[in-house]
């Protein structure tokens, strides 16, 4: 209540001021708001028209966009508000004050694992071996600017002081003052982008939420860790372990964008050392202040006395405010050690800064650093003398905490991974063999590609001149910009890279056409490769294809028994359903890991999970849980997309939640994975999977009114315009749906509320198999299968957002065709019976009935958004009309639509 209170009085305040809000807009707002719960709280046509009747009342559409843009800061202040109720709660909870819905902190794992017969020190020794690693992308999900995050994230901070401090009346004053000002500032800083952002800019921001909150919420992560391994009498983990790492799209993923190039690659990289570099000179700096000490371990003792006084750096010196060399004495070992230190990293941060937007930077100065082990060795050299003299203490505050933020986030802060369609390195080879003179690689079988691939990695010699193909006009650019990208993974250092993901890899050659372009450029570590593999089709015969590479005794010996493999989760779902997609993605992974085990290869699974439930999203620590058995073994990479980033990691409070979460999932999944499905269970899953799939695509892709309804009932085309990502909404100029990227495929029919990507299919499956009497067997799936569980929940989450009369009110305002009209009417039947289906099989009388977080959540998001998409619908229609009429645009509708588009994907949450 205190934030929406500080807005609305806000609002009261400046109106009729000069660039202020109208008058009435505080009445108007206080009007539709009643009238939105009303409706909320008692769903009928009538209370539903008295929303209708108050947006229609307002003609002026600068009044629409005010409204809109209130509606729109109540659900970003709400989730403030949520996220600071949740780390309340889990503050309660470690105190023993409150209840959680579901039991997620290190305590309660080990607490479950001991349960369940493993020992501490078992436990202990898997959770010291695993790691995931969490990779941010960017996509066009993520609508509201940094500048309005960073306001966001400041009130965040503000509501975080509140409960941890005890604060006098006039701290408490400013506190609300500071909140308001914040509030205030939001308000009046322009809601729309009006400058598409570059792939520069996302990484900026994807820099911003590691350097703000995960970078200062990680050691306190760690210690909770240690902190639970102590209370079942185990000693704490090694100052140098790494749970948790992270990767990055962004600024490496060129599959079908065409603004990733290899110069834009290597700025990314550039910027994430000097980021990184800023914050360990900032550490270290503080380190001189608290190691003081002149006590010492011998070995400690013998590394300084070989530095000797005049080891300095006079360019460095001069930044450096304290502790200059010369007045550290001698019997003060750690600082004189880590004043070296300091030195090497004040270098570093300033060659790097200045290297940031320069196409030739000279060659690095003497002092920089080149690898981690150079900043981590002397950290633990000071660690081990400080807890050998006795001083523990000191040694396990900020000493420890800078030496697991280094083995964690190294010298770039994030690995990045860089991905491209197999096509286009078959393309590349192509010109490559045509040049040589050697046929078209192109019309070569695939048993041909591979012998001469697996040749070419044998030999010494070069395959092409160093001046190829950037002198040799007749080569396509797209082919040039390849070869231009491995040789810049050539000069950036392997400490910056992560995996080379190839999507729509399909044959060995795929991945072994990228071995040989890798060592072609002169990579000498080369980069691991995983294959994508993202349809349908795809995902069935991922198994296949993973056998048939490992058959290769070449490149089995190239990877040194180590395999990383990448799952789709959007375009599966958008290819045959969502039932389907998890269906196939299920039995991919059991037969991937018998597949990698026949060949002595360990398995890395790499979840290209999206926010939205139709892309693989939601509570990740419930569908960690309910993974197939065998196929996390320690080891996961899980992609955090658009605004999932925000969500979970853009507060200090619920990032190290998320990182908890992560950690005591994969560590229970390791341990303890749920039984193997009984076979009847497959059985009937397939045959439902089966049903889906058909209906999915008889309704998507064979019935001709689909995609004008498409185009027509949903904001598409709008979305498309927006300025909120990099990356085009299509993979192709032209082409239809199944062109269509998978992220706004999914987002559009959540602007209308019908969600259909996320349910279609599944109505029917569940509706003939209930005809077929299984539906005993089913909610005994539902009770004793924790996949098939997690998989209706999900669902059932996004189902309680959607609202029939809603996407109605879209239909008939936008789509008025009878036959589009027709196939709204069949689309909002099939939705409400697949919520009958799966309450029947749920045995709930609430969709959100087993999640009262959620469910509360959801509920006060409600009466906010309604509103929101009236507003938007008028925003289409009128829009509409001009380019009927074939007059100018208005930039107050397009604003408008922008705002309506953020604001609805903020009430719906898991979006992208």
């Amino acid at each position: 209540m205190l934030l929406s209170d500080l807005l609305l009085s806000t609002i009261r305040d400046h109106s009729g001021v000069a660039g202020g809000v109208p008058d009435h807009l505080a009445a108007i707002v206080d009007e539709l708001l009643l009238a939105s719960r009303d409706y909320g709280e008692s769903p009928s046509e009538q209370t539903f028209q008295t929303m209708v009747s108050i947006v229609k009342r307002i003609e002026t559409p600068s009044v629409h966009l005010e409204i809109a843009r209130v509606f729109h800061e109540f659900l970003t202040l709400a989730d403030i508000a949520e996220r600071q109720h949740r780390v309340r709660r889990w503050r309660g909870y470690r105190r023993g004050e409150s209840s959680l819905s579901y039991r997620q902190t290190c305590r309660d794992a080990f607490q479950l694992l001991q349960e369940r017969g493993f020992k501490p020190a078992q436990i202990r020794d898997t959770l010291a071996k695993q790691n995931v690693d969490l990779v941010l992308t960017a996509h066009p999900t993520q609508a509201a600017r940094r500048t309005l995050l960073d306001k966001y994230f400041h009130i965040a901070n503000c509501l975080a002081t509140r409960d941890k401090t005890i604060m006098t009346p006039q701290e408490e004053e400013e506190n609300r003052d500071a909140i308001r000002a914040d509030i205030l500032a939001a308000w009046r800083t322009n809601t729309v982008r009006r400058i598409k952002p570059t792939p520069d800019d996302e990484a900026r921001n994807g820099l911003m939420v590691i350097e703000n909150t995960i970078w200062a919420c990680l050691p306190n992560f760690m210690a909770t860790v240690d902190h639970a391994l102590a209370e079942i009498g185990q000693p704490p983990l090694p100052v140098d372990s790494n749970l948790i790492t992270f990767g990055s799209w962004i600024g490496g993923d060129r599959d079908g964008n065409p603004f990733v190039t290899s110069e834009v690659t290597r700025e990314v990289i550039k910027l994430c050392r000097w980021r990184a570099a800023t914050l360990i000179y900032t550490e270290v700096d503080k380190l001189m202040f608290d190691l003081s000490m002149t006590v010492c371990s011998p070995e400690l003792a013998a590394v300084v006395a070989e530095i000797p006084n005049e080891t300095i750096v006079a360019s460095s010196r001069k930044t450096n405010l304290t502790f200059s060399r010369g007045n550290i004495p001698r019997d003060e070992p750690y600082r004189v050690l880590l004043s070296v230190l300091r030195d090497r990293a004040k270098i570093t941060e300033e060659y790097l800064q200045g290297a940031v937007g320069v196409e030739n930077p000279p060659p690095p100065p003497r002092g920089f650093i080149r690898e981690a082990k150079e900043i981590l060795e002397p950290l633990i050299l000071c660690y081990n003398s400080l807890v050998a003299c006795g001083d523990g203490l000191v040694a396990n505050g900020r000493l420890k905490s800078l030496a697991r933020r280094i083995s964690t986030f190294g010298l770039t802060l994030v690995k990045l991974d860089i991905r491209q369609e197999s096509d286009r390195h078959a393309e590349v080879v192509d010109a490559i063999t045509q040049y040589l003179g050697l046929g078209s690689y192109a019309e070569w079988t695939e048993e041909k590609k591979q012998e001469w691939l697996i040749e070419e990695l044998r030999g010494r010699r070069p395959l092409i001149p160093g001046d190829w193909p950037q002198n040799s006009p007749d080569v396509p650019d797209s082919v040039k910009e390849v070869v231009a990208t491995f040789r810049m993974l050539a000069t950036v250092g392997s400490d910056a890279l992560g995996a080379y993901v190839i999507s729509m890899a399909r044959v060995p050659s795929d991945i072994l056409a990228v071995a040989l372009l890798q060592k072609t450029a002169g990579v000498v570590t080369p980069m691991r490769v995983a294959p994508l593999f993202e349809t349908k089709a795809d995902l069935e015969a991922a198994p296949q294809t993973i056998d048939r590479l490992l058959s290769v005794p070449y490149y089995r010996s190239s990877i040194h028994d180590q395999q990383e493999v990448m799952l789709g989760y959007s375009d599966s779902a958008k290819d045959g359903s969502r039932l389907t997609s998890v269906c196939c993605l299920y039995t991919a992974q059991e037969e991937l890991v018998r597949t990698c085990d026949k060949y002595g290869v360990r398995l890395t699974l790499f979840h290209g999970r999206g926010g939205s439930v139709g892309r693989g999203g939601g509570p990740q620590h419930l569908a960690i849980l309910s993974q197939p058995s065998g196929t996390v073994q320690g080891r996961m990479r899980i992609t955090i997309q658009g605004e999932i980033i925000d969500h979970h990691f853009g507060h200090t409070g619920t990032a190290e939640q998320t990182l908890e979460r992560y950690t005591t999932a994969t560590l229970i999944s390791t341990l303890a994975p749920p039984p193997p499905p009984k076979p009847a269970w497959r059985d009937l899953l397939q045959h439902m999977s089966d049903i889906s799939c058909d209906y999915y695509r008889k309704i998507v892709r064979d019935t001709p009114e689909f995609t004008p309804y498409f185009r027509t009932a949903t904001p598409i085309t709008d979305i498309g315009s927006m300025n909120i990502g990099s990356r085009p909404s299509k993979r192709k100029a032209t082409g239809g749906i199944d062109t269509l990227r998978a992220i706004p495929w999914i987002f559009a029919f959540t602007q209308t509320r019908l969600h259909l990507p996320v349910w279609l299919g599944i109505d029917e499956a569940i509706e003939v198999a209930v005809k077929e009497g299984h539906l005993d067997t089913l909610r005994e799936m539902y009770q004793e299968w924790p996949f098939f569980k997690s998989t209706l929940d999900l669902i059932a989450m996004t189902l309680a957002k959607a609202d029939p009369r809603i996407s109605e009110y879209y239909e008939k305002s936008l789509a008025p065709a009878p036959e589009l009209q027709s196939l709204g009417v069949l689309l909002r039947d099939r939705l409400r019976k697949c919520i009958d289906s799966i309450l029947s099989v749920s045995g709930y009388d609430h969709l959100l009935a087993s999640d009262p977080v959620v469910r509360r959540a959801v509920e006060a998001r409600i009466p906010f958004t309604d509103p929101i998409n009236l507003l938007q619908v008028e925003a289409l229609r009128r829009l509409r009309e001009e380019e009927d009429k074939g007059v100018e645009e208005s930039l107050v509708l397009r604003d408008l639509m922008s705002v309506t588009i953020q604001g609805i994907a903020m009430g719906m949450g898991n979006t992208g």
